[in-house]
């Protein structure tokens, strides 16, 4: 990839002169003297991408390139969408526009000359499995107030765990005795009795990347929450245990060996509702898995993004048949109206449209539920900014 020119000097307020105009005066100059008009818009700008109206947005940049794409949210992460190139002479001048809910945040990232890379003149970088991500705000999205540290909030304590010994055999290929885990414990711990606990899977990165320990510290100081200790667990071959062949047992790993010692280890309440487990993704399908076929221990369960199965639509009938759930089963679900479509193992997956017709599936069962599709698509960004409703729908004043 040839060395690319970034934006100068990028302070002031946004141009009055709409994206398109400049485009058309672009095209109506010659490449020599193109740079002349671009390079004093782009200085007006505080950063990329160019948000017009509310709803337009120009993936733009200006350098030394053959060939730049976006890929993100709006690409459902499948294929990159190529910029517009504008030949300048030296330089050239990318762009696409692109149409998106006022109020959506959406992760992306440029390819130029077949390198990913963030965008250099966003500011705004967002965590992901797979490197950093840009990210776009458009201007009605609201960030969620919990996911920042406050220097007056009293903070909960992080502490390694290793809870379990003598794992019996039949369940030793499940489950990795020296496998890491964090619990979470909240303020002023020692004095408390009879505290909720949310089981997180992906725990690590969830305590990590969305902010976790800081959330629970902001909601139990605000009195959203009832103190609550978080149980971070982080998988040990994550797709076999959250949606393979391994689902089932690690669901029985969870409710014999992981919920028990938790209960013996701290100053829990072991009563079904206040016990919940909520995860992303594949993760999202284990946590809805979990509680349904063990609703005597999980009260409530969350999945963000879920990767919807048969075998979970399958259980959730079964469940249903046998009168096996109670009324008071709490089940969270949301999704991405620019979630994940492609191929994958389990075959071709539309997330949006999966995650809408088990929602439709539990509404026919009768089964209450919370269901949300927010304008956003498959990133631990877009996780993170709900997962304070999730802890609010478990643990909040209505409990």
């Amino acid at each position: 990839m040839k060395s690319l020119i970034l934006f100068a000097a990028l302070t002031g307020t946004l141009a009055a002169q709409p994206f398109s105009v400049l485009l058309r005066q672009l095209e109506q100059l010659p490449p020599e003297r193109r740079e002349a008009l671009l390079v004093p818009y782009l200085q007006k700008m505080k950063t990329s991408p160019i948000i017009e109206n509310d709803t337009l947005i120009h993936f733009v940049l200006y350098g030394r390139a053959d060939s730049v794409s976006v890929i993100g949210a709006l690409q459902h992460w499948a294929e990159p969408a190529p910029l517009a190139k504008v030949p300048m002479g030296t330089y050239s001048f990318f762009h696409r526009t692109e149409t998106a809910p006022a109020d959506a945040r959406l992760d992306y990232q440029l390819v130029a000359d077949g390198r990913y890379i963030t965008d250099p003149q966003n500011p705004r970088i967002t965590p992901s499995g797979f490197g950093p991500h840009s990210e776009a705000r458009m201007p009605k999205f609201v960030p969620s107030p919990y996911l920042a540290r406050r220097d007056s909030v009293p903070a909960g304590r992080v502490m390694p765990l290793s809870l379990l010994t003598g794992v019996p055999p039949l369940l030793a290929r499940y489950y990795v005795a020296s496998r890491p885990m964090k619990a979470y414990l909240p303020p002023g711990y020692d004095g408390l009795t009879g505290l909720p606990v949310v089981y997180i899977v992906d725990g690590f990165e969830a305590a990590e990347w969305a902010s976790l320990p800081t959330v629970l510290d902001n909601l139990i100081h605000e009195g959203r929450i009832t103190p609550v200790i978080a149980l971070f667990i982080p998988p040990s071959a994550r797709h076999v245990e959250y949606i393979g062949a391994r689902t089932e047992a690690f669901a029985k790993v969870l409710a014999e060996l992981i919920v028990p010692a938790v209960d013996r280890t701290f100053r829990t309440d072991p009563s079904p509702s206040s016990r919940a487990v909520m995860g992303i993704s594949s993760g999202g399908h284990f946590a809805l898995y979990a509680a349904l076929r063990r609703p005597e221990l999980f009260g409530g369960a969350a999945g963000q993004s879920s990767t919807i199965t048969p075998r979970l639509r399958e259980l959730t009938r079964r469940q249903a048949a046998a009168n096996a759930l109670p009324a008071g089963l709490k089940l969270y679900i949301d999704v991405g109206r620019f979630d994940l479509i492609g191929e994958y193992e389990e075959g071709r997956l539309d997330f949006l449209a999966l995650n809408r017709e088990y929602s439709a599936l539990l509404s026919s069962l009768r089964i209450p539920h919370f269901y949300r599709e927010v304008n956003d698509g498959h990133d631990w960004a877009n996780w993170r900014e709900r997962m304070p409703d999730i802890f609010i729908h478990f643990f909040g004043g209505n409990r």
